[in-house]
C-alpha cells in the first residue's frame, strides 16, 4: 500500500462510525439497484406470458427497492461529504499549526514562498475533499458491478463469459491513463502554486506596482502561468476522459449484438423477451459503476499527490526542537551569556564565533552595515531558528533546554514592519498575553502614547485596524505594538528598527511610547540612527558577522573605528 493512502487512511480512523453508515448504505443501495436490474427479466417475462398475478406480486417489490435504494443513498452520500469535510479541515488545521511552528530559515527559503504555501491550504486539500466524495464510490460501484455481473452470469452464463474479454481492454485503458496522470499532476500543482504566488504578491504589492507602472507586467506573469497551467489541465482532461468515451463505445457496440445473439436464442425456444431486457438493463447499468470505478481511479492518483505535498510539510524536520523535559525560565536571572556563537544560512556564515554578554537591565544596542548580523543575533535569543554552534545562556542555562513558550513569553518584540492582525485596537493590545483580563489595555495604551489617537476613531478601542493595519499611519500602528509589547510585560524587549520607518514628528511620538516600555526592562536594540542609542548602556558594533567594537558612545568615538566611521557618515 502506497504510504500517501496510509496516510489517509489514519486521517479516517476517527470517523469509523460514519464510514461504517457509508459501507452499508453503499452496500444497500449496490444490492438493491442490482436487484431492481434483474427483476425487469421477471417482470417482462410475466408481461410476455400474461402473468397478472406475478406482475402484482413483482411491483411492489420494485417500488420497495426503490424506495431503500433512494434512502440508502441519500445516507451514503450525506455521511461520506459530512466525513470529507471532517478529514479535511483536520488535515487544514495541522498544515497551518506546522506553519506556524516551522522556523523562520524554512519561511524564507521557501521557494513560493507564502503564496505556495497558501496554494497547497487551499488547492491541495481541495483536491484531498472532492476526492474523497468520488472516492467514496468505492463502497457502492464495485458492489454494483459484482451484483450486476451475478445478474448476467444468472441469466445466460454463456455470454457473460464470452463478454469478459472486454475487461482486460479496460484495465489497460485505466492503467493507461493512471500512469500518465502520475506525470501530470505534479507539473499542475506546481504551476499552481505559482499563480497562487502571483496572485498574493499583486495584492501585497499594489502600492509599488501601481507606483512603477508594473500592471502589465504582473498582468504577464499571472497569464503565462495560467497558459501553463491550461497547457497541462488540457492534457489531463485528455488523458481522464479519454476512458470514458471508450467504455461507452464498447458498451453501445455489445448491445446489438446481444439483440442479435437473443434472437437466434428466442429463435431456438432457449431464450425469452425478459431475458434480453434482463441481460441489457444489467449490461447498460454495468456502465455507470465502470465510468464511477475509472474516475475514482483517476482521482486517486490525484489524491495520492496532494496527500504527499501536504505530508511534505506536515512531516518536515524543520521546527525548531524542543527537549522533553524543559527546564523553567530562571525568574530572578542576571545575565544573558551569547558563546561563541555561529550562524550558517546555506552556505552563508551570518554569524562567527559571537560572543556577548548582557547583564539585566542594560539597554544594549546592535550597529553596524545592513547584513551584518544584528537581526540574527535578536532572532536566535528567540529561537526563530538555532545557532549553528555555541549557545546562549540565561544565568547559565542553555536556552534550547527551556520550553519554547516559556521562553518568548519572557521576550517582547517590536519591528520596523509593524504586524496587526484584522481585528480591533483592543484586541490587538491584548493579543500581547490572552491570558490576562482586558482591564489593563487602556493603561498600556496610554503609556504608549496611543491613547488619544485610540479615542479619535469611530469605535474608539473597537475599531477595526483594517488588514495589517491599513487604516492606521505608520505612527499609529507602532505605537499600538509598543503597547501590546507593555501589555505582555515581558522582562526582555526587542527594537528591531522600531523607529527608522517613522517621519520626525512621528519618531518623536513613539520615541515617548518606547522610553515607557524600556522603563526597568533588558532591552536589545536594533537602530540604524545612532541619535536613538546615544544613552545605551552597551553599544555592539557588528560588521560581517561578527563583533568588531563594544563599549558606551563616548568611549567608541573616542577609538575612532568602526563607529566613529558611522558616526561620522550620519553627521555629515
Amino acid at each position: 500500500m502506497l504510504p500517501e493512502i496510509k496516510k489517509l487512511i489514519a486521517e479516517l480512523k476517527p470517523y469509523k462510525k460514519r464510514l461504517s453508515i457509508v459501507a452499508v448504505t453503499g452496500v444497500t443501495n449496490a444490492a438493491a439497484t442490482a436487484y431492481i436490474a434483474f427483476l425487469t427479466k421477471i417482470l417482462f417475462d410475466a408481461l410476455s406470458s400474461k402473468n397478472h398475478a406475478e406482475l402484482v406480486r413483482q411491483v411492489p417489490i420494485v417500488i420497495g427497492l426503490g424506495l431503500l435504494q433512494a434512502g440508502a443513498r441519500y445516507y451514503h452520500i450525506y455521511n461520506m461529504n459530512v466525513v470529507a469535510e471532517s478529514v479535511v479541515a483536520s488535515i487544514r488545521e495541522k498544515l497551518q499549526s506546522k506553519f506556524m511552528r516551522l522556523n523562520l530559515s524554512f519561511h524564507n527559503s521557501y521557494h513560493t514562498g507564502s503564496g505556495g504555501l497558501i496554494s497547497r491550504i487551499l488547492n491541495d486539500i481541495k483536491t484531498i475533499q472532492d476526492g474523497l466524495r468520488v472516492v467514496a464510490d468505492i463502497c457502492l460501484y464495485p458492489l454494483l458491478l459484482i451484483g450486476l455481473l451475478i445478474n448476467l452470469f444468472v441469466i445466460d452464463w454463456k455470454l457473460t463469459f464470452a463478454l469478459m474479454i472486454i475487461v482486460p481492454i479496460i484495465g489497460m485503458i485505466l492503467k493507461s491513463i493512471a500512469r500518465s496522470m502520475r506525470k501530470y499532476i505534479p507539473q499542475e500543482r506546481e504551476v499552481l502554486e505559482y499563480m497562487t504566488s502571483t496572485i498574493k504578491e499583486s495584492l501585497d504589492g499594489v502600492r509599488i506596482i501601481q507606483s512603477f507602472n508594473l500592471e502589465n507586467d504582473m498582468a504577464k506573469r499571472l497569464h503565462d502561468d495560467s497558459e501553463k497551467y491550461l497547457h497541462i489541465r488540457k492534457t489531463v482532461y485528455k488523458r481522464q476522459e479519454a476512458g470514458g468515451p471508450a467504455t461507452e463505445f464498447i458498451a453501445t457496440a455489445v448491445i446489438p449484438l446481444i439483440l442479435l445473439y437473443n434472437s437466434y436464442e428466442i429463435a431456438a425456444g432457449r431464450g425469452t423477451a425478459g431475458n434480453f431486457i434482463g441481460f441489457a438493463a444489467s449490461l447498460l447499468g454495468i456502465n455507470a459503476p465502470i465510468k464511477k470505478i475509472q474516475e475514482a481511479y483517476v482521482r486517486i492518483q490525484e489524491v495520492v499527490i496532494s496527500i504527499r505535498r501536504i505530508f511534505e510539510i506536515i512531516d518536515s524536520k524543520a521546527e525548531v526542537p524542543e527537549v522533553a523535559n524543559p527546564i523553567p525560565f530562571p525568574k530572578d536571572w542576571k545575565k544573558i551569556t551569547y558563546k561563541n556563537v555561529s550562524f550558517t544560512y546555506g552556505k552563508e556564515m551570518i554569524l562567527k564565533n559571537v560572543n556577548l554578554e548582557i547583564n539585566r537591565g542594560e539597554v544594549v544596542a546592535l550597529v553596524g552595515a545592513s547584513g551584518s548580523g544584528k537581526s540574527t543575533i535578536v532572532n536566535l535569543l528567540e529561537r526563530f531558528f538555532d545557532a549553528t554552534s555555541g549557545e546562549i545562556l540565561i544565568d547559565g542555562v542553555n536556552i534550547h533546554d527551556m520550553g519554547l513558550k516559556d521562553l518568548r513569553r519572557n521576550v517582547a518584540l517590536v519591528t520596523q514592519d509593524v504586524f496587526l492582525f484584522s481585528d480591533t485596537i483592543e484586541k490587538n493590545i491584548w493579543a500581547g498575553d490572552y491570558s490576562k483580563g482586558r482591564e489593563g489595555i487602556q493603561h498600556m495604551a496610554k503609556l504608549a502614547n496611543a491613547h488619544d489617537f485610540i479615542m479619535k476613531t469611530p469605535k474608539g478601542y473597537q475599531s477595526r485596524v483594517g488588514d495589517r493595519g491599513n487604516l492606521l499611519s505608520g505612527g499609529e500602528k507602532q505605537r499600538i505594538s509598543i503597547a501590546r509589547a507593555m501589555f505582555k510585560d515581558a522582562p526582555i524587549l526587542i527594537l528591531d528598527e522600531a523607529t527608522s520607518a517613522l517621519d520626525t514628528a512621528s519618531e518623536i511620538e513613539v520615541q515617548k511610547g518606547i522610553d515607557h516600555l524600556m522603563e526597568g526592562r533588558t532591552a536589545l536594540v536594533i537602530a540604524h540612527r545612532l541619535s536613538t542609542i546615544q544613552k545605551a548602556d552597551k553599544i555592539v558594533v557588528m560588521k560581517s558577522g561578527e563583533i568588531v567594537e563594544v563599549g558606551t558612545h563616548q568611549s567608541l568615538l573616542s577609538l575612532q573605528g568602526e563607529y566613529h566611521k558611522f558616526h561620522n557618515l550620519q553627521h555629515s
